[in-house]
């Protein structure tokens, strides 16, 4: 017989307990920070005629700058806790400016700091040996997996999020059934709602959207022209296609313009009718379900994910399905060191970005020479990333994100870094939220969480469990049309 102990060790004789967060810091770091630039390329303040493009982002080791003001590249994690200093490492990023579509100047620029993981990619540490580690002050069995601000070792708290882009069926009080969606593109989270009552009218609703919008005359809106296009969307059964027909009964328009119309007066009230039904298209395309796309050749498929929702309300009020559990694990997600990174480093680029609009309006506005060095402020971009590190106050309202790493003893870090947080008000009896869930097995600890308003939304990882990072939705998607999957 096996002893359960000699599995155990085999496991971590060559895993890092820090790996998944050390990954997950080099995913950002590799994918989402060049995706992010991509995002936000072209900058257009309000001076015409003015116009800055991003190209390339570069991050260097970390590296400190003396008071005098000379750089050393060389800056290991000891010096950086020893000096209360932070382990950062500093941003390029290559900017031109154009006046009248002429090239005006083109510079790599330093654009703030990154604080840096230990042992990740970018670290000094990384892929050192025993003997190399003990000559920089470092202690061979540490794991990496932190930050060093300010001279203390932070750790990101991995927090517990319901899943994006997955359908979730409810039941409310008053005989309403909720199939909802929370549908995400970049640093965009849209709740889209489809809500069917008791008399079976199907109503939806998503930001930007009317009171009380009627599905059907969204359908229209999105392209689906007939109301037999509509009936072929849903399934054959008899129960959904009672449903299909009251609410066609009650849908009071007749055209795609009709129905764009009808969104086009309460999102643009009071204007002329060529606005208001290209205002209409706009709101439509933004806001609505932006995980698919938000042009105008994805209202389509954008019709037929509405339908698919539509039939999990009306299955579920015909008893053909359960209800959705939301504390089943699989409708939940985990946001680890990087993932947090990502949205910190949006919100504050963007910040560059407008400060960045309001350097070029003021350097105009005084007559002054224009040139990418007199409008990069960078302390924009460093000032907020430190701040929400330091404080733990993240983006989103959420707090405790960033916490010191206990050193008591050798146990003490690993449960900072195996902690998990639910964004769930901790002043509210949430009883359901707060019990140990059947799919917790294997996942999280069942013992381990606080005494107190945080117990049950605290929770632990389980020890020999992973979390892995984000994967590329191109590839398949492209299986899948190569398999002939294609919208009707």
């Amino acid at each position: 017989m096996v002893n359960g102990w000699s599995v155990i060790n085999s496991y971590f004789r060559d895993k890092n307990i820090a790996q998944m967060e050390i990954d997950s810091f080099n995913q950002f770091v590799d994918k989402k920070l060049p995706e992010i630039t991509i995002e936000n390329e072209e900058v257009i303040p309000k001076i015409e005629e003015v116009k800055v493009e991003f190209e390339k982002i570069e991050i260097v080791k970390p590296r400190i700058v003396e008071a005098d003001g000379s750089p050393r590249n060389e800056f290991y994690p000891l010096e950086a806790r020893l000096r209360n200093r932070t382990y950062a490492s500093p941003i390029y990023l290559t900017m031109k400016l154009l006046r009248r579509d002429v090239e005006q100047d083109r510079k790599k620029t330093y654009i703030g700091d990154l604080p840096v993981m230990l042992k990740s990619k970018l670290c000094w540490l990384n892929g050192k040996t025993d003997d190399e580690l003990i000559k920089m002050g470092e202690d061979t069995k540490d794991f990496g997996g932190y930050f060093i601000i300010n001279g203390s070792e932070k750790a990101l708290m991995t927090q517990e999020v319901l899943a994006s882009d997955r359908v979730i069926v409810s039941e409310q009080s008053d005989d309403k059934i909720v199939a909802e969606v929370i549908s995400t593109r970049g640093a965009f989270k849209g709740r889209v709602r489809i809500i069917r009552s008791a008399d079976g009218i199907l109503n939806v609703t998503f930001p930007a959207s009317p009171r009380k919008l009627k599905l059907f005359v969204l359908l229209k809106a999105l392209g689906l022209k007939t109301t037999q296009t509509i009936r072929e969307g849903f399934p054959d059964d008899l129960e959904l296609q009672n449903d299909v027909m009251i609410n066609m009964e009650n849908l009071l328009v007749k055209s795609e313009k009709e129905a764009l119309d009808k969104i086009g007066k309460f999102v643009a009230p009071g204007q002329v009718e060529e606005y208001r039904l290209r205002r209409a298209q706009e709101v439509i395309d933004a806001f609505l379900l932006p995980h698919i796309g938000q042009e105008s050749k994805d209202r389509l498929a954008k019709a037929y994910y509405l339908i698919m929702m539509a039939t999990k309300a009306v299955e579920r009020a015909y008893n053909l399905r359960e209800e959705d559990d939301k504390d089943h694990y699989s409708n939940k997600r985990l946001e680890l060191s990087g993932k947090l990174m990502e949205h910190l480093f949006r919100y504050s680029f963007k910040y560059f970005i407008k400060d960045l609009k309001f350097q070029i309006d003021r350097t105009v506005t005084r007559r002054r020479k224009l040139n990418i060095s007199t409008i990069v402020r960078p302390g924009a971009v460093t000032e907020r990333i430190r701040f929400a590190m330091s404080t733990g106050n993240w983006i989103g309202r959420a707090t405790g994100v960033s916490k010191f790493m206990d050193r008591v003893n050798f146990i003490s870090p690993l449960t900072d870094l195996r902690k998990v947080k639910s964004p769930l008000d901790k002043n509210r009896e949430l009883y359901e939220a707060r019990d140990v869930h059947g799919t917790h097995w294997g996942r999280l600890c069942a013992i381990e969480t606080p005494d107190g308003p945080q117990c049950g939304l605290v929770k632990n990882l389980a020890m020999m469990a992973e979390v892995t990072t984000e994967q590329e939705e191109e590839p398949v998607e492209k299986f899948l049309k190569d398999m002939g999957v294609k919208l009707k």
